[in-house]
């Protein structure tokens, strides 16, 4: 398999696309979800979407899935088909509008790990994380009038350098909130690069959203490049 490296991997900071370029014809790609970076990545494609805001209690969510056995892989699907769900509950959709919600499951020893509470829980999953080899289950589902009509889960298997209780401290030291963001408590596109000897599978999976088998699905669907003049 492909090692993508973590250097020179494409931000997700900054572009060069200004206001979107790629369009369907349902309208918009709603994004059901809070989170920045899966904003940033689809923006930074070009990619015209209006945002939809939802929090589901994932902890009762796997702590449950956990207790009768689920798979974390279909556990990463199950709390992005209910994140879907909970924002179409909220907020429906247009007709025929698509909806795209992501989920990741960290797991390591078939244990999954969630979002760190605070600062020493993030201690806690990097103590365990250090010198491992774990998986990121990172789902994406896509909705159209309240039903699923697609999902990918893509898998990257990573593995953490050896790290003292001062790299640790540190690292979250330099990092601060972010550090709370995402599972296993690192931020590959910046400082948690420095954790890493060694990573399989897709950059922009590993980031929230697997982009390429997204988009893949969304031209099927009439998504379609187009100069601004035209959108």
């Amino acid at each position: 398999m492909t090692m993508p490296d973590p250097v020179s991997s494409p931000p997700v900071s900054s572009s060069s696309v200004s206001g979107p370029m790629v369009i369907l014809p349902s309208g918009p790609l709603l994004l059901a979800s809070a989170s920045m970076t899966r904003r940033r990545l689809l923006e930074n494609a070009g990619i015209d979407i209006a945002i939809r805001n939802v929090a589901i209690d994932e902890q009762a969510i796997r702590s449950s899935c956990a207790e009768e056995g689920i798979p974390p892989s279909d556990v990463a699907v199950i709390l992005a088909e209910m994140k879907a769900q909970a924002a179409l509950s909220r907020n429906p959709a247009g007709e025929g509008q698509l909806l795209l919600a992501a989920d990741q499951i960290l797991e390591i020893d078939g244990d999954m790990l969630g979002k760190p509470a605070d600062h020493a829980d993030a201690a806690r999953q990097l103590t365990r994380l250090q010198g491992q080899i774990h998986r990121l289950h990172t789902a994406a589902v896509i909705m159209r009038d309240g039903v699923r009509i697609w999902h990918h889960l893509g898998v990257n298997k990573m593995a953490m350098r050896p790290l003292s209780r001062t790299d640790i401290e540190t690292y979250l030291d330099l990092l601060g909130p972010a550090a709370l963001w995402s599972p296993g408590s690192y931020q590959i596109e910046s400082l948690g690069m420095h954790l890493f000897s060694r990573i399989e599978g897709c950059h922009y999976t590993i980031l929230g959203l697997p982009l390429l088998e997204i988009t893949a699905f969304l031209r099927e669907h009439g998504l379609r490049l187009t100069r601004g003049d035209e959108a």
